[in-house]
């Protein structure tokens, strides 16, 4: 049952994403904001949007809206990184928080399960990255 529902999950990103545009662009010609950047394109653009502004086409389906991606950093104060590379991993986190139990995938077992062990914590990390270079601070 978890195997279909977690293949039913990247099917439905994957058709979503395909329709969509370009995402914010990375900051800098770091290879992990780089990487990052794809694997955002790829995966989470269905429901966060291709700007990161929680407004993707996914989005209208869920019980809780996606959320600005780009407003993580409160001025005055450091980005979260630990916080986020832990909600984009989701094997380490609270799923009862922002996300429901069941609203955003856990993309650590999704990313282990398409790649190595190694992979998927590059591939976390990457996402985190590309996230933190995205911040518009207020």
């Amino acid at each position: 049952m978890k195997m279909k529902r977690i293949g039913l999950i990247l099917a439905l990103v994957a058709l979503s994403t395909a329709a969509l545009g370009g995402v914010p662009q990375a900051a800098s010609g770091d290879a992990y904001v780089v990487k990052g950047q794809k694997l955002f394109a790829k995966y989470c653009a269905s429901c966060h949007g291709t700007q990161a502004k929680g407004d993707g086409p996914v989005a209208a389906s869920l019980k809780t809206r996606p959320p600005d991606l780009t407003a993580i950093q409160k001025k005055g104060e450091k980005f979260p990184f630990a916080k986020v590379a832990e909600a984009i991993d989701g094997e380490k986190t609270e799923r009862a928080e922002a996300h429901g139990p069941n609203q955003m995938p856990v993309w650590g077992t999704i990313f282990r399960r398409i790649s190595s062990a190694a992979e998927k914590e590059g591939d976390v990390y990457a996402l985190t990255r590309y996230i933190a270079s995205i911040q518009t601070v207020k």
